[in-house]
Parts: C-alpha cells; structure tokens; sequence
C-alpha cells in the first residue's frame, strides 16, 4: 500500500558531486538561485544567504517552495542511480537527462525527495512544500487597491490575507480579488479557502436611527334586536329573556318576580341593538444604536415569560420544573459595513411579537401563550444620512358572531327581528424607517441627557404651587460641571 505513494528513478552511477538549481516554467527576473555541494569531502550547500557545511558522510537536507504549476531542476555533476519521490500526487520527477532531474508541482501540500549515489549514499533529501505562487494576487492588490499594505501568503492549498486596510470596503475589495483570483487559478473549481485576518485602520462607527410605527385601526358593528328588556305587569317587573351566548346553547332566561301585585300588562319593550365603534392603537419606537464598523448591535425593548421545557421528579419525590424564557416586544440588530465613498451597507433584522391566546396550549404545569410577532430582515446599502422604509407588513383580522333567542333566530324572515349580529375588523400596519449616520466622539459638555437641569421641587412648591420640578433654565440655577476623564459620547457629521 505504501508503495503506491513512491516514485524511483534509477539512474545511471558515479556522482562527486552536485548542483541544484532553481528554474521557473515562467521566465522571470532576477538572480538565480542555486545549492551546490563544492568536493565530495567537505563542501558548501547554499541557497541566497543560507549557507550548510557539508562532509562525505553527512546528507545535505534542503527546505524549497515549488509553486503550484511550475517546475524547478535539480543539476547533477555526474550520474545518480536513484531518484525516490515519497508522494507523487503533489510532486512529479522527471528526469531531463542523466544529470538533470525536473521536479513538477502537480498539487498544493508537503513531500520530499531523495537522491542517491552510485554506491547507494544518500547524498540529498529536498523538503518540498508546493503553494500557489501569490505574484498575481499580489499585482492585483497593488492596482485595485494602493493604499492598503496588504500581506499575501499561500498555506498548502489556502490563501491567508493579513496586513492592514485603510476601510472595510478597501477590506471587501480585497476578499473579492482574492476570490476571483482563486477561481481562475482553479478553472473554476472551490478548492482552497481564503483566511482573512487583514485589520482595519481607525475602525469607523455606524449609528442607526429606526422609527418602528405600528398602526392598528379595528372596527365593531352590532346590529339587531336586544330581548334583555324589561317587561312590566301591573306593579311586578318581570325580567324576559337575557342575551344569549355568542355561539348559541340552551335557552338561558331567567323570570324574576321582584314584587308581586296585581295589573293590567302596561308595557312590553325590546331593546334594538344599533352601534358603530372604530378605534385606533399606534404604538411607536425610536430605537437609536451605534456599532463598529463589522460588528453586531441590539436592544429588545418588551419583557421574557417562562416556557416550561421539562419536568421531572427528583430523589425526594419533589416535582421539579425547567423553564426558558421567550423574549417579546420590540427588537432590533443590525450589522454596518463602512464602504468606499460614505456609503454603508447594513444587515438588518427587526421584530415585534406579543403573547397572545392564539395558538396557547394547556399542560400539567400550566398555560403556554402563543406568540403573534411580525418579523423583517433585509440587507441593504445606504449613503450616510440616507433613509429607507420597509412597509407593507399589513395584517387584517375579521370576526363575526350572531346571538338570538334558539329556534325563533332561525326562522326565514321573521328570525332577524330575533338574532344580534357582531362584525369586528381589526386592520395593522407596521413601517420601520432606518437612517444610519457615520459618527465620531465628541466632547461631553455638547451631550445632554432628560435629567440635565432637574431638581426635585421643595415641599412649599409641591403643597402649595402643586410643582414636581423647578422651571429648567431658571435665573440662578446652577448645574455641577464635572471632569473629563477620557473621550466618550458621539456627534453625527
């Protein structure tokens, strides 16, 4: 099995000496590069400014970088007998002629080659390490984005990005070379990743302004004949039917006699049941948040109830309940990217949910509520100081009952003038406006906050003025300065 990963060239014998020599399939400038073994005694392998003595007994062991794609030869001064490549996957020998091996990079990864004398003395083991060359990538940064100091280096069959960039979107520009340069050198395919560990200079903040508007607008008709009168014989009042259960049931009048005397019927009424009612419920949020450019904020403004998750009995016989908490209310997280230009693209997810009967269930431990939530997420791309709307989450609701005396309700024709009917239409409406703005810090004397300027009223202005507070910007009234210990807070530009 082992075999199968080993490539050996024989070759011809009689080796005193060697030559290794560095070639690109590409013509490229600049001084070559060489190793060479001087005497078979005591020589000098060297490689630029890297220098190893070398004696007749010793193996020379080189560390090189063979660039995926490209070759690199290894020249003899006489004749080797064997060539052994331990994985031929990522490198290929060829041999040129008798003196000359050719070294392929076939596949991005680590292996080593031996060279062996005519007496079977291993005279040189290369630890190869074949990567991408990153000289096109590199091109490709210096152009598109000059002012970055961008470091490009290749690990087996992944790029790894580090440096520094002036914004994220130089930051993003980069990543999308990266990309594009490693889907060309592929033919398309995914192989490799890019690891990003480039820094931004002077991380730029991103504050969102949001106005969440909710407009909830219902609607209620009733229409018909109320038999909950009061029918009057003589001096006792007799009450006839009371209204009935929505959803109808068993005939459900009661007959009171309050006070009992004689007379002639006097009066027999029914009430008629004629309402029109519309009401309107706005609820409204003005959440405000700041981030680092790349990073993730959020708030939920509302409260958490208990969801039982588990119970069990413990070793005391005592019943023991697991609960989570489901938050609801107002929510809301974005995540800003500074680009080029003021421009910010924003990753945005809002939501508004409230507990409602609608789909509660019962168990053991108690009643779980439903949740009614309307939820929106969108990633978008604004100029600071620029707004957006997100609009048409419109939710209507309509509901109809009709009550009336059974049996007489359902008579054709005359059962209107026994039955009450109930329409209720509820119509919602939820806008959320997002306006970010690129902010700095800025100074503490130009922020204030509600409590700026207030002081509780004394006794004399509470009892007799009736006040809570003294008038702010008041003649003589003064607010303690305080120092500043480093710098907070932010302005927008």
């Amino acid at each position: 099995m082992f075999a199968k990963h080993i490539l050996r060239l024989s070759i011809a014998t009689g080796a005193t000496g060697l030559i290794l020599g560095f070639w690109s399939s590409a013509a490229t400038a600049g001084p070559r590069s060489y190793a060479e073994v001087r005497n078979a005694s005591v020589g000098t392998v060297s490689v630029g400014e890297l220098s190893i003595q070398s004696s007749a007994q010793s193996v020379v062991t080189r560390s090189i970088v063979v660039p995926y794609g490209k070759s690199t030869t290894v020249d003899l001064p006489s004749k080797l007998r064997d060539v052994i490549v331990s994985n031929p996957e990522i490198i290929d020998a060829v041999v040129h002629t008798s003196r000359r091996v050719l070294l392929v990079g076939k596949k991005p990864g680590q292996t080593n080659v031996f060279f062996y004398g005519p007496n079977g003395r291993e005279l040189l083991n290369l630890e190869i390490r074949v990567e991408r060359d990153m000289a096109g990538l590199r091109a490709l940064i210096e152009r598109h984005v000059p002012n970055s100091t961008v470091e490009v280096n290749a690990y087996n069959n992944n790029i790894l990005l580090s440096g520094t960039v002036s914004d994220a979107g130089s930051a993003e520009r980069v990543l999308g070379l990266a990309k594009l340069w490693l889907s060309e050198s592929t033919g398309g395919a995914t192989e490799g990743e890019i690891v990003n560990i480039m820094s931004i200079k002077g991380n730029e903040l991103v504050q969102l302004k949001v106005r969440i508007v909710e407009m909830q607008r219902s609607v209620t008709k009733q229409m018909g004949i109320d038999f909950s009168a009061l029918g009057q014989i003589g001096d006792a009042n007799i009450g006839l039917i009371s209204k009935t259960s929505v959803g109808g049931g068993a005939f459900s009048g009661t007959l009171d006699w309050v006070n009992s005397g004689g007379g002639a019927l006097r009066s027999l009424s029914a009430g008629l049941d004629a309402l029109e009612k519309v009401g309107l419920v706005r609820t409204k949020a003005e959440p405000v948040l700041t981030a680092i450019s790349g990073e993730t904020a959020s708030f939920l403004v509302g409260g958490e109830f208990p969801l039982l998750t588990n119970s069990y009995v413990d070793e005391n016989g005592q019943v023991q309940r697991e609960f989570e908490y489901k938050p609801f209310g107002v929510s809301l997280g974005f995540t800003p990217v500074v680009l080029s230009g003021g421009r910010i693209s924003l990753n945005i997810s809002t939501e508004i949910s409230e507990p409602t009967t609608e789909g509660a269930f019962s168990t053991a431990g108690g009643d779980i509520p439903g949740l009614r939530v309307r939820r929106a997420n969108t990633v978008v791309e604004l100029p600071a100081g620029g707004s957006m709307v997100i609009a048409g989450l419109i939710r209507e609701e309509s509901r109809q009952s009709t009550s009336g005396t059974p049996g007489l309700k359902d008579v054709p024709g005359l059962g209107a003038l026994f039955r009450n009917r109930n329409d209720q239409t509820t119509e919602t409406e939820l806008v959320i406006i997002v306006t970010p703005y690129l902010v700095s810090a800025t100074h503490p004397d130009k922020l204030q906050t509600p409590l700026d300027g207030f002081v509780a009223a004394n006794d004399r202005q509470s009892v007799l003025l009736g006040r809570l507070n003294k008038v702010y910007g008041k003649t003589g009234f003064e607010i303690s300065e305080g120092t500043l210990s480093r710098p907070f807070g932010h302005v927008v530009d």
